[in-house]
């Protein structure tokens, strides 16, 4: 029994190390996330971990439900349902969200799902979260979610043991083909990480005002102006590069382009003010990816979604490491055989660290 249950305690892991990967990767919460502010107070508090039902894209009234409003995920409460969307509310504001920040009602597109609750209360990990903003950056996140997949592989590597020795001990092996798996993993997860520190998002402050040319920044309703931005490759080897432009950005010089490592570019957008006065901030999303993909291909597939042309990447260096692992012609030697006491599997893991 006891076996069963850490191999279903480490299965638990593994699952949300993957969800937390893909949901870095794919820049939304899977199964799991936290609060950001205390908006949901006291139901679930600033930093407080919950858990999230991804399938649940329909929630009723009253219901918590994980949503998008620009580039920000937000957990509130379904305070009504419109033909228009859905109208929210944080427990702990006064006023909808609708009302308070004059967005619209939230369409089922925009919906991650439902947090799972208990009898109405959420399932949560109080504070977590206020350590993950503060001390783990994205790259940080995505290798220890790697990191954590990596030790699931460990821990379930092949078991065996001699029959007159079983009650005793048994042994852990090692064998190339689990090695090869895990440097396969590692190196996907370092393409990964690579690709996606590289994209950024570059923000045009500006105002449109009456008192337009009055001081830097300021615009006349309708005015058409220029500004200058510089991407810049932090890498140490070329990656092929993808813009796209946000609201009031109405032309970019390049929108596409390759850099070698440690080389800059200087882009030209074009950008009209709005009629409507106020302060705007449009942004120039930047996407980086390595030069594995033919660029009329990788033109098409960042149309579809700007993530699409890195699962192609990810999927052509899995196909090539498999390719290679069949002509290689290897698979089952051992490599490492590992004696440990019957005790628990997870003491086996310690071992592997100290040969």
């Amino acid at each position: 029994m006891k076996t069963l249950l850490e191999y279903a305690a480490l299965l638990i892991v593994g699952v949300l190390a993957v969800a937390s990967l893909v949901g870095v990767l794919l820049d939304r919460p899977v199964f799991v996330s936290y609060a950001y502010s205390g908006s949901m107070a006291p139901t679930i508090g600033k930093g407080d971990v919950f858990f999230i039902n991804p399938l649940a894209r329909s929630p009723g009234v009253g219901e918590i439900m994980v949503f998008r409003t620009g580039s920000v995920w937000t957990v509130h409460r379904v305070y009504a349902v419109t033909e228009d969307g859905y109208v929210t509310k944080g427990d702990n504001n006064v006023a909808t969200d609708q009302q308070s920040h004059k967005i619209p009602p939230i369409p089922k597109d925009k919906v991650a799902g439902t947090v799972i609750t208990v009898n109405g209360k959420p399932i949560k990990v109080p504070k977590i979260g206020n350590y993950l903003e503060g001390g783990l950056s994205g790259r940080t996140r995505v290798l220890l979610a790697g990191g954590l997949i990596v030790l699931g592989i460990l821990s379930f590597a092949g078991d065996g043991g001699s029959k007159g020795h079983k009650k005793r001990k048994r042994e852990t092996v090692l064998r190339f083909k689990t090695l090869y798996l895990l440097a396969s993993i590692l190196l996907l997860i370092m393409v990964a990480v690579s690709t996606f520190v590289s994209w950024e998002a570059l923000p045009v402050t500006y105002s449109s005002t009456s008192a337009g040319g009055l001081r830097e920044g300021w615009y006349l309703p309708g005015e058409e102006f220029r500004q200058n931005v510089t991407v810049r490759n932090d890498n140490r080897y070329p990656m092929m590069y993808r813009t796209s432009a946000g609201p009031t950005i109405t032309d970019v010089s390049s929108g596409g382009f390759k850099l070698g490592g440690g080389e800059e570019k200087d882009l030209v957008l074009t950008i009209r003010a709005p009629n409507a006065t106020g302060l705007y901030s449009p942004k120039l999303q930047v996407n980086a990816y390595p030069p594995l993909l033919p660029a009329p291909i990788l033109v098409y597939l960042y149309e579809i979604h700007p993530m699409v042309p890195l699962m192609a990447i990810l999927a052509e260096i899995s196909v090539l490491l498999g390719a290679l692992y069949v002509i290689s012609g290897v698979g089952n030697e051992e490599v490492i055989r590992i004696r440990r006491r019957r005790g628990s599997f997870l003491s086996g893991i310690s071992e592997v660290f100290r040969i």
